[in-house]
């Protein structure tokens, strides 16, 4: 590029050396002393020419510089480049971790708020039983299992959202599971003189644990709102139904009703309600690769189906 831009500089100094050179030849002048001049002068234009090539790098450089301004030319560019993108990412990761702690610590002081309101329920009846001293085994029985009920749900729910949360995926017998849940509440069943039935039978490849869990979610509820009639249960290959002849649950509730604290109808009609236990089995299933839906009609039950979805 240089030495286009210089052509005809070049050519003017070929002629000038050109015509000099005839003219000491055609008036028989000394040709020693035209050597010496040439001599003298290519040196001169040699140090011209390095000092103009120098200029003329500078300037060329400085041209690229304003019209690309972002272009790093140094050897160690595409290394600044990687390492600039590598904390780019490196704080994109840790501002999305921080926004997801923030998160669940609003919703840990969300659920912890309803829950700690809740165990004052059987607290205070503890303690108007041990003041009055008036109450009888099945009474201290069953305040006592509500308090273990809330507590291993606030554990629960601690665990579910721990990063170190693991799921081990077997095949499990769906009627051994639901019987041992309907166990678990039979005291309550009885209290309340509620009758219960499992029919059918199935073998999922599931977590075991967990679903346990989110099945005791619903059938908690489904105890806690059915006054009289009974809780029917019905297992199939890809899907289990828990129906119950409760309170029921006013249509334009079910939307909301996987928030967490969200009580709607029932929590104005019964005031033990939490609003965690559908919000729990939400978060469950979905993590188990199930659906849950919920059908209800006021005054006339609800009916809970959990449903494997597609290649589950």
């Amino acid at each position: 590029m240089y030495w286009r831009e210089r052509k005809y500089f070049i050519y003017a100094v070929l002629v000038i050396v050109v015509v000099i050179s005839l003219t000491f030849s055609l008036r028989g002048l000394p040709m020693r002393t035209f050597w010496s001049s040439l001599l003298f002068s290519m040196t001169v234009l040699i140090i011209f020419s390095g000092y103009d090539y120098y200029q003329f790098q500078r300037r060329h450089h400085q041209r690229l510089q304003q019209i690309v301004p972002q272009v790093d030319l140094s050897p160690q560019s595409q290394a600044e480049k990687d390492m600039q993108k590598l904390l780019e990412e490196q704080k994109e990761y840790y501002e999305t971790k921080i926004a997801a702690i923030k998160h669940f610590d609003d919703d840990l002081t969300d659920v912890v708020r309803i829950w700690s309101h809740q165990m004052k329920v059987p607290l205070s009846v503890l303690n108007l039983m041990g003041q009055t001293g008036d109450f009888t085994q099945d009474e201290l029985k069953e305040q006592t299992f509500q308090l273990e009920n809330y507590l291993e749900m606030l554990l629960h729910y601690l665990r579910l959202n721990h990063e170190q949360t693991d799921y081990r995926f077997t095949k499990v017998p769906m009627k051994p599971l639901v019987q041992s849940i309907v166990r678990k509440f039979a005291p309550l069943f009885i209290r309340k003189g509620l009758s219960v039935t499992v029919d059918g039978d199935a073998t999922w490849t599931t977590d075991e644990k967990w679903l346990g869990f989110a099945l005791e979610q619903i059938i908690s509820n489904s105890v806690k709102y059915t006054k009289q009639g009974n809780v029917s249960i019905r297992l199939k290959a890809k899907s289990i139904q828990i129906s119950d002849t409760g309170i029921g649950i006013l249509k334009e509730d079910l939307p909301r009703l996987f928030e967490h604290g969200f009580t709607g109808y029932n929590g104005r009609r019964d005031k033990k309600a939490t609003g965690l236990g559908f919000y729990l089995a939400k978060e469950v299933t979905g993590r188990l690769s199930l659906s849950i839906d919920v059908d209800s009609e006021i005054d006339k039950g609800t009916t809970v189906t959990l449903k494997k979805n597609d290649g589950a």
